[in-house]
């Protein structure tokens, strides 16, 4: 899951396409927006979205942004822990095959 702040003037959709490739140097496309969830003690609103990969698999790395990053099967993900997030109501849905 990657996340990130919206830039002036940048729509919510060009900030998924910018922070997915300033953190892992991936292309996406077909952006479906799932929800948002407010986070009060920030003032700030997390937008969910999936979307499909835009050519190579290919993770480059941004090591000022993350400390890593790949793949993973559904299958490999561990879904315990608390369930009041959307990053982790997201993560349940594509471990179940529910992605839009």
């Amino acid at each position: 899951m990657i996340a990130g702040y919206a830039e002036i003037g940048e729509t919510i959709e060009q900030t998924v396409h910018r922070e997915v490739m300033e953190e892992v140097g991936l292309r996406v496309k077909n952006l479906r927006y799932y929800k948002c969830q407010p986070w009060p003690l920030s003032g700030t609103l997390l937008f969910g979205f999936y979307c499909d990969l835009d050519g190579t698999d290919e993770i480059t790395l941004d090591q000022n942004e993350l400390a890593m990053a790949q793949w993973y099967r559904p299958e490999e993900i561990d879904l315990s822990g608390d369930n009041i997030s959307l990053t982790k109501e997201m993560i349940t849905r594509f471990c179940r095959g529910e992605i839009c």
